[in-house]
């Protein structure tokens, strides 16, 4: 019953009711009264943590079923670009490893630019001298990574068995452009050479474009239905339309059509506001996106672009941190009245929820039990 609820209102359809979806990752950890330092040495607490999210509070599906970083791979590494804080949580670092004018051994080949030139630039453990040291830490990280796939996996089998969760994430993939600024070129590098060299970003993102549907391929070779590809987008809302016209919507127009082409669902977690951009996100393919909004009037989301994309969020989480359960109760009533009408409306959060200073575990109670009543068709 959940994985047809999510598809029919991934396409654009009318379901049942109304579905509640949950963007709740580290918050699992703080309501649960662990520590991200314990669930990342504990398998059981880990799994233990989302599990009580996802019991605890009526959903039809989640995004997470653990952490999304393997901390151990990277800390043996010797870097990169994430690191746990002393608040305990998953923090991004500087990630400043590549020259601007490497661009083009970039898009020569991305696989190999990667290997011999940003990984030691990143990793301690790539600069070592080659030693039998260096294989047994090497051997032991790869051994933490696939601990740690294998244990999302596990994760996401259990709470569907054991609980009928569904964990509608398949596969999820940076656009290339927020590559290079999450990984490669860090902000000021990325906002500079946009300005300075935007032939060579156009290039180097339409060839990391092919390198990436290929690695999607790989990690999800076919749609598997109540399942979505996860698209977060960091750089369209600081640069302007002009420059997200000509180096960014080529690349991220050309993975949208591939998706759809092989009957992916992608869920686009359109970050900050885009309104300045609808006219170009009318001209992605129809009903196989999932548009996520986070600062944006949802109404007027769910006007302009519902007949191309299943519209989800619009639930505020400082609402949800600091209004009473009637106030919330209230605006979940009101976003429904508007945005539920026709289908193709998933009822969440407007972002991802991480501390658990982001909401209070009675509102999110209120509301998501709301919805399951009030929103039935």
């Amino acid at each position: 019953e959940r994985v047809e609820r999510m598809e029919k209102a991934y396409n654009g359809q009318v379901p049942d009711r109304v579905p509640v979806y949950s963007m709740i990752d580290n918050y699992a950890i703080h309501y649960s009264g662990y520590t991200l330092k314990e669930v990342i040495e504990d398998g059981e607490k880990h799994y233990k943590a989302y599990e009580k999210i996802m019991t605890d509070f009526f959903w039809d599906a989640t995004m997470f079923s653990g952490i999304t970083k393997a901390m151990k791979f990277y800390d043996k590494l010797g870097g990169g670009t994430f690191r746990v804080t002393e608040s305990l949580q998953t923090q991004s670092g500087t990630a400043l490893v590549m020259k601007e004018d490497e661009y083009s051994e970039l898009t020569r080949d991305p696989a190999k630019f990667f290997l011999n030139t940003i990984y030691p630039r990143k990793y301690k453990i790539f600069s070592m001298e080659n030693s039998e040291e260096q294989y047994k830490l090497f051997a032991s990280a790869v051994d933490d990574l696939l601990a740690f796939m294998n244990g999302g996996q596990k994760n996401t089998l259990r709470l569907k068995k054991e609980h009928g969760v569904l964990v509608n994430r398949g596969a999820s993939v940076f656009m290339p452009l927020d590559i290079i600024l999450d990984f490669l070129r860090d902000f000021t590098g990325t906002i500079s050479d946009i300005r300075r060299r935007p032939e060579e970003v156009v290039e180097a993102c339409d060839v990391l474009a092919d390198y990436l549907i290929e690695i999607v391929d790989i990690m999800y070779p076919k749609h598997i239905p109540g399942k979505v590809v996860f698209v977060p987008m960091h750089l369209p809302q600081f640069i302007r339309p002009k420059d997200f016209e000509k180096v960014y919507w080529p690349s991220f127009k050309k993975i949208m059509d591939v998706f759809s082409k092989k009957g992916y669902k992608t869920l686009c977690y359109f970050e900050r506001n885009w309104e300045h951009l609808y006219d170009y996100l009318k001209d992605l393919p129809k009903n196989s996106i999932i548009g996520l909004f986070e600062d944006d009037d949802i109404r007027k989301a769910k006007r302009e672009l519902g007949d191309i994309m299943c519209i989800a969020g619009g639930m505020p989480i400082n609402k949800l941190m600091y209004g009473t359960k009637e106030e919330c109760v209230d605006y979940a009533k009101g976003l429904l009245d508007d945005l539920a009408p026709g289908g193709g409306y998933i009822f969440c959060s407007n972002v991802i929820l991480h501390n658990a200073n982001d909401a209070k575990p009675e509102n999110i109670r209120a509301v998501n039990e709301c919805v399951a009543k009030y929103g039935e068709y």
